[in-house]
């Protein structure tokens, strides 16, 4: 940490709180619509021109973050300023609200207590996100533009500002910086160059499936020839992105999208808006299974532009008995039957999105109004179904639990005693496990110790456009059957969109959301964010367990097939123990299905997978699918990867130990705000009670090593044996 940064933390610390602190709805700030808020919010008395609100944040959806608070206020010379990491502004609509042209901010500040800085803002075309280059404060205001003061001042100029609300909470402005700034004064100067239309028509959208003729719900995007998106009417569906209401929504790179440009809206059937003349470009979609839809409108002065949009099928998976899900939907609902949030998840074509509560030590968000059947709201073959993401914490992992017939909320005092959730989770008949792939926040911790007691359904391996196996790997190494799931955390993660990272879960008859679970629990499933897949061994299906005799024969069959709207597929592979053992991979043209067939014998007991790669294919952004495995089980022995399971046990008896022995770091925590204080207190507790527990989680290790050295041993000698005969 740098000087400056020890200075402004030391004065966060010792300054005074504006409007008190954040509480669950932003304290000082006014209560917010659909719940409490997830997100550090504190209003800051400082009146500004033109500035109708300013507040104090920890991310202004407007692609900036800042870490750290309280916030406060200081004189400085003759100005008082506000001083934190990152500041979120309102301009008062009457001076500017959706405008597009330049406007200059002239921003004062005190260099001693700034770090460099920039400012982000709502813009027009591409994906409705600006920010300005980064400054660096003056390093000697004596000789600058704030000459003999303490004070300096920089312009910024904002191309193709729009200021229309999109920010958190309807902020149009971000400024911070890592190091945090003292903020005390800022002059907003408009070009008032935003062009006047020369007329308005109205553009009235009907969309319909292709093949069915039904009509559907969908995501649009709108755009001018300039790349602007005009903000959607009121036909257009009302969304939850945390407690703000929108319309118009990002569209993040990673996320499949026709057009260059990135804000789109959803439409529920039918969309009527009054537009400027001109012509403009129309897009949509409706999840994986569609085609990208484009096309050119011409919008003429006084007239009604119809058009019917229909949306055309690549692949009917619910015809073969696929059913897509979402594990990991952020919205609360103030009552069950909620049309609105059901249009968003039907507009992506998701089949079970698991809203999920999501809990701390503290506090819960996201709340949902009903559980069981009475909180699924099915509708045209899509359901809402209540779900709860927690215990979380950033020492051992964040929890995800499914079809619960009531919330399972633990008390402070016992909230690091992860195993009693996934227990009621399971005499619930609910399905549970770890999200984020098991790796951010601590989670691999957590799995150490739940898995081996048999806990454990699934990890969440497909998230934020990467795959992570290793994790979900090591204990398919170690012979604990644990399935994949897949979920986008929307409106974190980017922010992304539902049912960008889905689940597809293979039904034997009609769909029910708890047909749906029945079949996952089987583990009939994979995961994949764009390309399909088949696979089988022997004729069984993914997730199934396949008893055969010592060298039997094996033969694999899959496919994988994937919208060339979205990608082209790059290859398919065999894992076996986690390792590829075969592949197909695209050799010429236009591939957007690959086929394997192949025979291994059955040595030894075994798990078989396949996974299959677009030509995106980073480190964290992937085109990919991943099956659940087929289990071979060769005379009763474990699927383990036998030669593997000393590292891999001695790997997580380390994560056991690390449980106990490193400090709890609550400024880790997503909301370190509301739970520092509480994970501060109870830790030390709670680690001495779950002793027990991780000593009886490190004995099974051993058990399951000791089967293991005895079975390496076993076949040593009948190695030996066979060579001296």
């Amino acid at each position: 940490m740098t000087a400056r940064a020890r200075r402004i933390c030391l004065l966060a610390g010792a300054g005074l709180l504006v409007s008190g602190a954040a509480g669950p709805a932003g304290e000082g700030a006014p209560s917010p619509p659909h719940g409490s808020e997830a997100r550090f919010v504190v209003e800051l008395e400082w009146p500004r021109e033109n500035i109708a609100r300013t507040l104090g944040v920890a991310r202004s959806e407007l692609g900036m973050y800042g870490r750290g608070n309280p916030f406060q206020t200081r004189d400085i010379g003759d100005r008082t300023c506000v001083v934190g990491p990152l500041f979120a502004l309102d301009v008062e609509d009457g001076f500017a609200f959706d405008i597009d042209e330049a406007v200059d901010l002239v921003i004062t500040y005190a260099p001693e207590l700034t770090g460099p800085f920039s400012v982000g803002f709502n813009d027009n075309g591409g994906d409705g996100i600006g920010e300005s280059e980064t400054i660096e404060p003056e390093s000697d205001p004596g000789s600058g533009p704030g000459a003999g003061s303490e004070l300096a001042t920089a312009r910024v100029t904002l191309d193709r500002a729009r200021f229309a609300a999109h920010g958190i909470r309807d902020t149009d402005l971000a400024i911070g910086g890592p190091e945090g700034i003292a903020l005390c004064d800022i002059e907003v100067v408009r070009s008032h160059a935003t062009p006047v239309p020369a007329g308005y028509g109205t553009l009235r959208l009907t969309v319909e499936d292709a093949e069915s003729g039904r009509s559907v719900p969908a995501r649009f995007g709108l755009y001018d020839e300039t790349g602007r998106a005009p903000l959607p009417s009121e036909r257009s569906v009302l969304v939850h992105r945390f407690v703000d209401e929108v319309r118009l929504l990002w569209v993040n790179p990673r996320t499949w999208w026709p057009s260059e440009h990135r804000l789109a809206f959803y439409v529920d059937g039918e969309y009527e808006a009054r537009l400027p003349v001109g012509s403009y470009e129309l897009v949509a979609t409706r999840g994986p299974e569609y085609r990208g839809y484009e096309r050119t409108v011409e919008v003429r002065a006084d007239e009604t532009t119809d058009l019917t949009v229909s949306l055309e099928r690549y692949a009917d998976l619910p015809a073969q008995g696929w059913y897509s899900g979402d594990s990991h939907v952020h919205i609360a609902r103030d009552h069950t039957e909620d049309d609105a949030v059901w249009a968003q998840v039907a507009a992506e074509d998701i089949h079970v999105a698991n809203l999920l509560e999501m809990g701390n030590i503290a506090v819960t968000h996201f709340k949902q109004p009903a559980w069981g059947e009475a909180g699924q709201y099915v509708r045209e073959g899509h359901a809402l179904v209540s779900g709860q993401e927690d215990p979380r914490t950033v020492h051992r992992g964040h929890t995800i639990h499914h079809n619960l017939q009531r919330p399972i909320r633990q008390d402070p005092e016992s909230y690091f005693m992860y195993h009693r959730v996934f227990e009621e989770s399971h005499a619930q008949g609910g399905i549970s496990g770890y999200a984020h792939m098991g790796q951010l926040f601590n989670g691999e911790r957590g799995l150490a110790l739940d898995v081996p007691f048999d806990l454990v359904d699934f990890i969440e391996v497909l998230q934020g456009g990467r795959l992570y196996d290793d994790i979900w790997y090591s204990f398919l190494n170690l012979g604990f059957n644990v399935r994949p799931i897949a979920g986008a955390d929307y409106p974190y993660f980017g922010p992304t969109l539902p049912g960008v990272e889905r689940t597809y879960v293979k039904l034997d008859g009609p769909f029910a959301p708890n047909e749906w679970y029945n079949a996952y629990r089987s583990g009939h499933t994979y995961v994949s964010n764009g390309p399909f897949l088949e696979f089988q061994v022997n004729g069984r299906e993914m997730g199934s367990e396949l008893r055969v005799a010592r060298g039997d024969s094996l033969e694999i069959v899959a496919t994988a097939s994937l919208n060339p709207d979205i990608d082209r597929l790059n290859r398919l592979e065999l894992v076996v123990h986690g390792e590829v053992v075969t592949s197909v991979n695209r050799t010429f043209g236009e591939v957007d299905g690959l086929r394997l067939a192949t025979r291994i014998a059955a040595d030894e007991s075994l798990w078989v997978a396949v996974r299959a790669y677009g030509d995106r294919d980073g480190e964290r952004d992937m085109t990919v699918a991943h099956s659940a495995p087929v289990f071979v089980v060769v005379e009763d022995e474990p699927w383990w990867k036998l030669e593997a399971v000393p590292e891999l046990v001695a790997r997580h008896r380390a994560k056991l130990q690390e449980l106990l022995t490193e400090p709890i770091r609550p400024s880790g925590d997503l909301e370190y705000w509301e739970t520092t204080r509480l994970l501060e207190e109870e830790w030390e507790q709670q680690r001495l009670r779950l002793e027990p527990r991780v000593e009886e989680a490190d004995a099974r290790y051993q058990a399951l090593l000791d089967r293991a050295r005895a079975a390496a041993a076993a076949e040593a000698a009948a190695a030996a044996k066979s060579t001296s005969s």
